[in-house]
């Protein structure tokens, strides 16, 4: 098994090709915590509103308020007005949980951040930019030069604070595949992203503790459960199949191979892409052999043909 090369020679490697780019958390790491949300919620361990999430099995906020609201639904028609208050209560405390939990979670504003310029230099050498986070670090970056990057907000206008919607018909090339914070879909199915720089943490937060609307992103669980949530989103969808149309070479930054995201690793080996460049931070022989089989188990059941190569993190010095 060949050791990291570094990122200088990865680049080498792939002079005059396409070249796409996922990062996953550990893009975000040094700013964002990526603990659980609901974690960070503030939500008492033994409360009934915490312990709903165990009972269904997910950490998604948006399926836990639904549910409330649907109970209270059923209260209303059994004329049970104490139980339709309550419950109404209860979803209306858990979007403030949320709220919480971002801001406890997320810097405020994006001068806190130092290496965005760096960041900027790494990402620059891409032309399709996917993020499997819903923090705003990529976004940040993105916007030290908004004329390479765009997210398919550009053909919408300003309204209320959102701009948007999105449409496929908008240049694109920076996709979020799991959502974001920043992003809220409209009962049509359509999405449009909050504005609000500097204060986009507090104006998110107005939005969904006064407005009561959630943002879309995909939560921590399994891969059918993620997989799952990108197909009802038409937004999701379209980020997600973007994957599979790339060609030359693929690039995944701070990513472990998890399998609670295998649909994404099965999109990778089903692509056009020729070659994938695995990213490996601080990288020992163990931790090599263990990518190694997972990717290999990848590539067997997509019955792919792409080769892969490992590249040491470090060396492409991201945030400095």
């Amino acid at each position: 098994m060949p050791n990291p090369i570094l990122f200088e020679e990865a680049l080498s490697a792939t002079e005059g090709v396409n070249r796409s780019l996922l990062v996953g958390n550990g893009f975000s790491y040094k700013y964002f915590s990526y603990t659980n949300l609901l974690d960070n919620a503030g939500l008492e361990t033994n409360e009934p509103l915490r312990s709903l999430f165990d009972t269904f099995d997910t950490v998604d906020f948006e399926a836990i308020i639904k549910t409330l609201e649907d109970a209270a639904l059923v209260e209303g028609k059994y004329n049970k007005p104490s139980r339709v208050l309550k419950l109404g209560k209860e979803a209306g405390k858990l979007r403030r949980a949320l709220v919480h939990a971002v801001r406890a979670v997320h810097p405020d504003f994006h001068f806190e951040i130092e290496g965005l310029n760096l960041a900027l230099q790494f990402i620059s050498n891409f032309s399709s930019l996917f993020t499997l986070n819903y923090d705003f670090l990529l976004h940040w970056v993105r916007l030290q030069d908004p004329e390479r990057f765009w997210d398919g907000f550009g053909l919408g206008g300003n309204n209320g604070g959102f701009r948007g919607p999105f449409t496929p018909e908008a240049w694109c090339n920076v996709y979020n595949v799991h959502g974001g914070l920043h992003l809220f879909a409209e009962a049509d199915g359509s999405v449009r992203k909050r504005i609000g720089e500097p204060a986009i943490i507090e104006a998110i937060g107005k939005t969904i503790s006064e407005d009561g609307r959630l943002p879309l992103y995909v939560a921590e669980g399994s891969s059918s459960q993620k997989l799952s949530r990108i197909f009802g989103s038409p937004y999701l969808r379209h980020c997600f199949d973007k994957i599979k149309k790339c060609d030359g070479a693929f690039f995944v930054f701070g990513h472990s191979a998890n399998r609670s995201d295998e649909h994404v690793y099965d999109q990778i080996f089903k692509s056009a892409a020729d070659h994938l460049y695995f990213f490996v931070h601080e990288p020992t022989q163990a931790k090599v052999a263990l990518l190694n089989a997972e990717l290999e188990r990848y590539k067997v059941i997509a019955e792919s043909e792409i080769e892969f190569t490992f590249v040491d993190s470090g060396s492409a010095n991201v945030w400095g």
